[in-house]
């Protein structure tokens, strides 16, 4: 038989205590006797228990013991709960990235809105970002153990950071859902060259609403931690991209909108860009006009730029600086050297006067375009034909069919009638192709932009809240609508009147060498190539025009190089916004030929940044580049070895610590 609990061995060895009743016993009773001596009660053993004496020491250590004990629950049960609450954070973050994924591939597939089938993939795809985002928000909303955790001060941090990114996410979905729907509506409403006006208004405000909402969901990613701070990072950086490209949306509706005779008719001239024989931009060679009202489009018959020949310059001045460079040229009076200078916006009103007096007809404004914008439109209209040339013209021949075989066999003396330039012409058949073969509006849209990047297609509005809108597109032609304290821009202008530009190529290598002050110097050196063939006999194409040139394929260049306002540029002058300097140099067939420029930019490193803007000559073939950064006393973050074709404008930028 056991002995009675805290009678037979209590009592050997301390004083006989008043005894209470085991209802009584303290706390914990487990660990205070151990298993065995609850095993006595299971059988059913009743008895009372001793008070014993506890020394002071001894409750301490008992008082450690216990907090111990529940600290290891407590820190058991939070261990519990936040495993429960990893993988709910875990199944979020996987939907969230299946959903980033998607955005992110949409983002980077532009030719997604070229497409009917393009915009079922992007509708399909959007429809699955929301559905993630919702699975990633009840994963979270739903986890109890999350929720209990995030009244802890950081976790909370984290636990709301990760919800608001995933409301964040349907959110953006939901408006991009509301564009592509009302997008989808303006395209099925708009057929060959008539947009829907009031489909495309419609699109214009949920183009609006969406930009408002999407540029309110750019929050901070302090407080967050890790890969939660990483997503919200990049979100914003996608998110505030939609939102650049939403506000230029926007400008670019509110010019369609009169372009297209919102307001009523409206007429613009189209001047055809010469690529063979190079100003700033192509030649002027031949003309055209385009007419819109209610958001019908035509272009009228071509004409040469001979038929529209002046007797006297159009009163028109020129800035000083145009003046002092380009004057001799007379680009008021004649119509190729009306786009010597740069900027399209003093070209497009020398030409909008002289159309006026030549013809008496007043333009709104003036578009310029050159065989690689027309080629990008023949991309959709597919080949068309025009009178005079044998065969079709495509996106892939009308570079050597223009600029080479048309001129072939044509002697100096030939007639203007027998080489009667042909772009406008080709302008004309492709848009009127649009109008019996659909071409889809939002690929000819996209088409329009990719030429606007390259300045193959630059227009100028008479009316001053046009071109505002049209300088913020980028669109107006212009060198110092965007950061002209670090813009560049180099043209290479043939000086006589032969057809050689087809032949000539271009190299710029671009030498940055930034001091300990932050100070920058550029040594920019231009190379030319001229591959036309020796020893060829005189010809219109070849030359010579016995004024500059005067051996065939002898090519007269002028090159021009236009520097940062502000920069350093001995001998230069204010001209297109910028400051212009030039050399003047002769290339002969199988010819190669450098020259080099030095641009000092004061206090070039800004914010611990340096950015350079490159803006490209619209030549058939864009310019080769190579750009090298020397900063031995900085380090530097960012390539500083640069080999690319400057096909678009380009901004280059550097961290410098």
């Amino acid at each position: 038989m056991l002995p009675t609990c805290g009678t037979s061995i209590l009592t050997n060895s301390i004083p006989t205590m008043p005894i209470y009743r085991h209802s009584g016993q303290r706390p914990l009773h487990l660990v205070r006797y151990g298993p065995m001596h609850l095993l006595v009660h299971a059988r059913g053993k009743r008895h009372g228990h001793q008070r014993m004496v506890v020394a002071p020491e001894d409750r301490v250590r008992n008082a450690v013991i216990y907090a111990t004990i529940a600290a290891g629950l407590v820190v058991a049960l939070l261990v519990v709960m936040a495993i429960v609450s990893f993988l709910s954070i875990h199944r979020a973050e996987n939907d969230l990235s299946a959903a980033k994924t998607l955005i992110g591939n949409d983002l980077g597939n532009k030719s997604l809105l070229t497409s009917p089938s393009g915009r079922d993939q992007l509708t399909n795809d959007i429809a699955t970002v929301q559905r993630d985002a919702a699975l990633a928000t009840n994963s979270l909303q739903g986890s109890v153990s999350l929720g209990l955790l995030g009244h802890l001060p950081i976790i909370g941090t984290q636990r709301h950071g990760v919800i608001q990114l995933s409301d964040d996410v349907e959110t953006a979905a939901t408006d991009a859902s509301a564009l592509l729907t009302s997008l989808d509506g303006l395209i099925g409403n708009s057929h060959g060259t008539t947009v829907s006006l009031p489909a495309l208004t419609a699109f214009e405000v949920y183009v609006k609403q969406g930009h408002t909402s999407l540029a309110s969901l750019q929050r901070p990613a302090a407080g967050l931690i890790g890969p939660l701070a990483t997503a919200r990072r990049a979100f914003n950086k996608e998110d505030a991209k939609l939102v650049h490209l939403l506000a230029l949306s926007s400008r670019t509706i509110s010019f369609a909108l009169p372009f297209l005779g919102a307001n009523g008719p409206q007429t613009y001239l189209v001047a055809g860009l010469n690529n063979a024989e190079m100003r700033d931009s192509g030649a002027v060679l031949s003309l055209a006009e385009l007419s819109a009202s209610n958001g019908t489009f035509t272009i009228s018959d071509d004409h040469s730029y001979a038929d529209d020949a002046l007797s006297s310059p159009a009163p028109v001045p020129l800035p000083a600086g145009t003046q002092q460079v380009f004057g001799a040229n007379q680009p008021s009076l004649n119509w190729p050297a009306t786009d010597e200078t740069a900027d399209w916006a003093t070209s497009g009103q020398l030409m909008q006067a002289m159309w006026q007096q030549a013809t008496g007809q007043t333009v709104a404004g003036v578009i310029g375009i050159d065989v690689p914008g027309v080629a990008q439109i023949l991309k959709l209209t597919g080949p068309v034909s025009v009178p005079g040339i044998s065969g079709p013209i495509s996106a892939s021949n009308i570079g050597d069919q223009l600029l080479d075989k048309a001129y072939q066999g044509l002697t100096v003396q030939s007639s203007e009638a027998t080489r009667r330039e042909a772009l406008a012409s080709v302008v004309k058949a492709a848009i009127n192709k649009m109008k019996i073969e659909h071409v889809d509006i939002d690929a000819f849209a996209n088409a329009l932009a990719a030429d606007v990047a390259g300045r193959h297609l630059m227009v100028w509005s008479d009316v001053a809240t046009d071109e505002s809108g049209l300088v913020a597109l980028d669109a107006a032609g212009t060198l110092n609508s965007v950061d002209p304290t670090r813009t560049f821009h180099v043209a290479i202008e043939n000086s006589s009147a032969d057809k050689l530009d087809y032949f000539v190529a271009v190299k710029l290598h671009m030498h940055v060498i930034v001091d300990k002050a932050g100070n920058a110097l550029v040594n920019t050196t231009v190379t030319l190539a001229n591959f036309a063939l020796k020893n060829q006999p005189a010809s219109y194409q070849y030359g010579p025009d016995d004024i500059n040139a005067f051996q065939p394929g002898q090519y007269v260049a002028r090159v021009v190089l236009w520097g940062p306002q502000g920069s350093i540029m001995p001998g230069s002058i204010p001209e297109s916004g910028l400051q212009l300097t030039q050399d003047l140099f002769s290339l002969d067939p199988a010819q190669t030929r450098s020259v080099s420029f030095s641009v000092a930019i004061p206090h070039a490193v800004q914010h611990g940044r340096l950015v350079l803007r490159l803006v490209p000559q619209a030549r058939l073939k864009p310019d080769a580049l190579s750009l090298t950064l020397s900063a031995p006393a900085w380090t530097v973050s960012g390539h500083e070895d640069i080999s690319t074709h400057l096909a678009a404008t380009r901004e280059f930028s550097w961290g410098l610590t």
